[in-house]
């Protein structure tokens, strides 16, 4: 009996000894790997699509892991990506204004970027006293997808009086423009918002292989190259701020004098949506995001509900690091 308990004793100690606890801190820059659709273009007529993912950008790392013996660990981390600035949506055409034959220029773009935490647990295995790989599970803890709009809708004629009076009555906001003043051509509608696309929690894989150079027995740095396999589905949008104004110069009695006129803001949402009557388009403070609903529900504008979709923020990444081992 004393030979058995003596045996595992030093099993133990032997498994001990052979034990780490290291800690490490990672910076890095990924791409976005496999490019999928994350938008369109239209510019005049042309339509294309636009490639890439969220993944792509500025990442960094904590993690903490224990290695078992010299060749088998685990390690958990927690990271934070700063998402690169990408055009997901570009449009150039042109554009009858409130149902009317006046015709406008709209030209605007939407970026997007991600800005995402997330959480990792791999299996570490050394191949040599150097070189090592790593293969795991990743989510997303929070963060967003984030889509900054910009968009100039520009006249290209002059507005009689007679069809000012008009739209006076589709835009209450334009009864500030003097009564039988003409609008001179270049006048412009300004369209800029912010939304927040949050989704549901997604599950991926992790993988990177890696050399790790000692400096002593306990401090080393180390290079890695480490793809990331993660989608996330939207579950809801938000618009963060919206603002809209108009420009332009007004002719009356000979005399020409310049405005600007709020349009609508955030606050200014009836039943938090906005009927945009001068361009045609409907904004909604909030929109969620569904796996069905009818095409009656999907056809009408008035309606918040958008089928679901997902966004990749897969990518493929070189990161540098520092590591310490107790």
């Amino acid at each position: 009996m004393k030979r058995i308990f003596l045996l595992a004793g030093l099993l133990v100690g032997s498994y001990t000894a052979s034990a780490q606890v290291y800690v490490s801190a990672t910076g890095g820059y990924a791409w976005g790997v496999p490019s999928t659709k994350i938008g369109e273009e239209s510019i005049n007529g042309k339509e294309s699509v636009r490639f890439g993912t969220f993944g792509e950008g500025v990442n960094s790392q904590l993690r903490v892991g224990y290695f078992f013996n010299k060749t088998w660990g685990v390690d958990v981390s927690v990271g934070y990506l700063h998402g690169k600035d990408q055009v997901v949506k570009r449009e150039v055409s042109e554009k009858n204004i409130a149902g009317t034959p006046l015709k406008a220029t709209i030209d605007g773009e939407v970026i997007g970027r991600g800005r995402a935490f997330g959480a990792a647990l791999s299996v570490t295995y050394n191949f040599t006293d150097n070189f090592y790989g790593r293969f795991g599970l990743l989510t997303k803890i929070g963060g967003k997808t984030e889509a900054i709009a910009h968009s100039y809708t520009t006249t290209q004629q002059d507005i009689p009086a007679p069809i000012v009076t008009i739209l006076k009555t589709v835009v209450p906001a334009l009864a500030k423009v003097d009564e039988g003043a003409s609008i001179s051509s270049g006048a412009t509608i300004e369209t800029s918002y912010t939304e927040d696309f949050k989704g549901k929690i997604p599950f991926g894989t992790i993988a990177a292989l890696g050399y790790n150079y000692h400096i002593d027995d306990h401090l080393s740095i180390f290079a890695e190259l480490e793809y990331m396999n993660i989608a996330v589905k939207r579950d809801y949008s938000q618009l963060r701020d919206f603002k809209q104004t108009f420009k332009a110069n007004l002719s009356i009695g000979g005399a020409t004098r310049t405005i600007e006129v709020p349009l609508k803001d955030l606050d200014g949402f009836t039943n938090d949506t906005y009927n945009d009557a001068l361009r045609g388009q409907v904004y909604h403070k909030r929109t969620n995001y569904v796996e069905e609903a009818s095409k009656e529900e999907l056809e009408n504008k008035l309606n918040n509900k958008k089928l679901t979709e997902k966004a990749s923020y897969s990518s493929l990444g070189l990161n540098f690091g520092i590591k310490y081992t107790f």
